[in-house]
């Protein structure tokens, strides 16, 4: 593997993602890493919101989670600041027979107090965001916010890219793409998103402990992944063959386990809101 030598144009994470939304589920089928994280996702998401009815989203991109959830029955709100995932995710939804279980709003996660007049305060059952809140540009208000819209007791699941990454400091990864490896470790990397590329924030365990601690509880941590490469580095999976699948399934047996749950790429917190 070679480092990347082409730098690509850097633009808000809505207009890298209006541009990737129609190809999103192939980039998907293509990366095994994107691929395995977002099954490992959904598994966590379904488990935390199972007994919650209305749902709010942050983040939804086309819907893979959202779509599934209303399939089980929930209503959810979904919110992207990019209108062309929105777009899409309402095409799916109609395909699929669920666009009465689902709301989509043109909103980033630091827009979230707009949802406060159309709602009320403390109207959701549960919330979540996977890999989408470090394209905000901090965690600042993102805790205050979305508690607000929840009522007390419930489920909050955030995934966050991570500033410690067991699997790139074991690869080498640093070396290899330093503008990845190093820039992970001082806390703002520009991630790939399609032809473009977008600034992320990544936290330190205490950075989002200290955020939340306030008005959430914390109930559960998992790495996503644990152990296995982050995406970019996803060649490093091909001469695995047959044994990728041992690999995910080891990666799913430690993700939830110390210290691996905090050395993933992102970090999957479940917080549970304070009264």
């Amino acid at each position: 593997m070679r480092a990347q030598t082409v730098r690509k144009e850097v633009v808000e994470a809505a207009a890298a993602y209006d541009t990737l939304a129609p190809r999103y589920e192939d980039l998907i089928s293509e990366n095994a890493v994107i691929a395995h994280s977002a099954r490992m996702s959904l598994e966590i998401v379904s488990r935390a919101m199972s007994d919650g009815e209305f749902l709010l989203e942050i983040g939804s991109g086309i819907g893979r989670e959202t779509l599934e959830l209303a399939a089980q029955g929930k209503r959810v709100v979904a919110c992207d600041p990019s209108r062309e995932s929105l777009r899409l995710l309402r095409d799916r939804a109609i395909s699929r027979g669920l666009s009465d279980r689902i709301l989509t709003r043109p909103i980033p996660a630091s827009s979230l107090r707009e949802l406060l007049k159309e709602f009320g305060p403390h109207s959701f059952d549960g919330s979540f965001s996977s890999f989408a809140l470090s394209y905000e540009p901090s965690l600042r208000t993102f805790p205050d916010d979305v508690w607000r819209l929840l009522r007390p007791g419930a489920p909050l699941f955030c995934s966050i890219l991570n500033r410690l990454c067991l699997a790139e400091l074991l690869t080498g990864a640093a070396l290899w793409v330093p503008r990845r490896g190093f820039g992970r470790l001082l806390g703002t990397v520009n991630l790939s998103v399609d032809q473009f590329s977008v600034q992320a924030r990544a936290y330190a365990t205490r950075e989002v402990l200290d955020a939340f601690r306030p008005r959430f509880e914390v109930a559960g941590i998992w790495g996503l992944p644990a152990i296995i490469p982050p995406h970019y580095l996803n060649r490093l999976l091909g001469p695995a063959g047959g044994l990728r699948a041992g690999l995910e399934n080891l990666d799913r047996s430690v993700n939830s386990r110390w210290p691996f749950c905090r050395l993933g790429s992102h970090t999957g917190w479940l917080f549970v809101s304070r009264p």
